[in-house]
C-alpha cells in the first residue's frame, strides 16, 4: 500500500480535528436550533472567506509550474491535474457564494457584516477564524528550496475542504426526520445548505486534490527513498495545525 500523507496528517492530531470538524454551533445547526441570525453571521463571514480563498488560489496559480511538452495518453503530472483541480475550484466557490446569496434572500437571512465608511467590514467585527483564514491564504507562496514547491499550498486547500465536508456531514448525522417547519432557521440549513455541503460532488472534489497530493508525494518517495516521508510530513506539519485552529475558530460562540 502506497505511502499517503493526507492519511497521515488526518490522525496525526485526532483531539484537533475533532475540534475543527464538531463544534456546538454546527450541533445547533443540525439540529435546527441555529437562529437565523447566528447563522446568517457564520454565513457572512463564510462569504468573505471566499474571497480571500479565491486571493490565495491566485497565488498558487502564479508560482505552479507546468511541463514544457507533452505526450497523449501519458499522465500529464501532478502541476497540471492541480491546475484542472483549481479551475474547478474557481467555478465551484463562485456558484458557492450565488447560492449562498439566493438561499440566504430567500430564507430572509442577512449575510452581511456591518461595514464602515469606506464600505469594509472592520477585522474587528470577524470571527477569528476568518482573520486566520485570510493570513493562511495571504501566506500562500512556493517552497522554492524544496521539490513539490506547491506541497504546503495545496495542503491548506486540501485541508479547509476536508475540514468542511467532515463538519458538516456530522452535523448532517444530527439531523432529526422533523419537515424544518420549527426549526430556528426556518429550515434553510436542513432543506437547502447541508446537502449542498456534503453531496457527492463535493466528496469527489475533495478527494481528487487529496489524490493529487499523495500521487505527487508517493512518486517522490519511490524515487527518493522512504527517509523522504518524514522530512515531507514536517514540512506541512505546522500548515495543518494552522489549517486545524483556523477552521476551529470559524464556528461562531453560541
Amino acid at each position: 500500500m502506497s505511502y499517503s500523507l493526507t492519511q497521515q496528517l488526518l490522525v496525526s492530531d485526532e483531539q484537533a480535528y475533532k475540534r475543527a470538524t464538531q463544534s456546538e454551533f454546527l450541533k445547533l445547526a443540525g439540529h435546527g436550533k441555529a437562529s437565523k441570525e447566528l447563522l446568517g453571521r457564520w454565513l457572512a463571514n463564510d462569504r468573505l472567506y471566499i474571497h480571500s480563498y479565491c486571493r490565495g488560489l491566485g497565488r498558487l496559480l502564479s508560482f505552479l509550474e507546468y511541463p514544457d511538452t507533452v505526450q497523449p495518453n501519458v499522465d500529464p503530472g501532478a502541476t497540471t491535474k492541480l491546475l484542472d483541480w483549481i479551475v474547478a475550484a474557481l467555478v465551484n466557490i463562485r456558484r458557492e457564494e450565488k447560492f449562498f446569496i439566493n438561499t440566504a434572500a430567500e430564507y430572509g437571512i442577512n449575510v452581511n457584516l456591518e461595514t464602515g465608511p469606506d464600505g469594509r467590514v472592520a477585522s474587528s467585527t470577524k470571527l477569528e477564524g476568518l482573520r486566520r483564514w485570510e493570513a493562511l491564504y495571504a501566506s500562500v507562496s512556493p517552497n522554492e528550496k524544496e521539490e513539490l514547491p506547491w506541497l504546503e499550498a495545496a495542503v491548506i486547500y486540501w485541508g479547509t475542504e476536508k475540514c468542511y465536508l467532515d463538519a458538516w456531514s456530522w452535523a448532517k448525522a444530527q439531523l432529526s426526520d422533523d419537515d424544518g417547519s420549527n426549526d430556528a432557521d426556518g429550515g434553510a440549513v436542513r432543506k437547502e445548505f447541508i446537502n449542498n455541503w456534503t453531496c457527492k460532488e463535493f466528496v469527489e472534489f475533495v478527494e481528487e486534490l487529496g489524490r493529487i497530493i499523495d500521487d505527487a508525494v508517493s512518486k517522490l518517495v519511490e524515487e527518493k527513498g522512504e527517509d523522504v516521508k518524514g522530512k515531507l510530513f514536517k514540512r506541512v506539519e505546522g500548515k495543518w495545525h494552522d489549517v486545524l485552529e483556523a477552521e476551529e475558530a470559524f464556528w461562531p460562540a453560541t
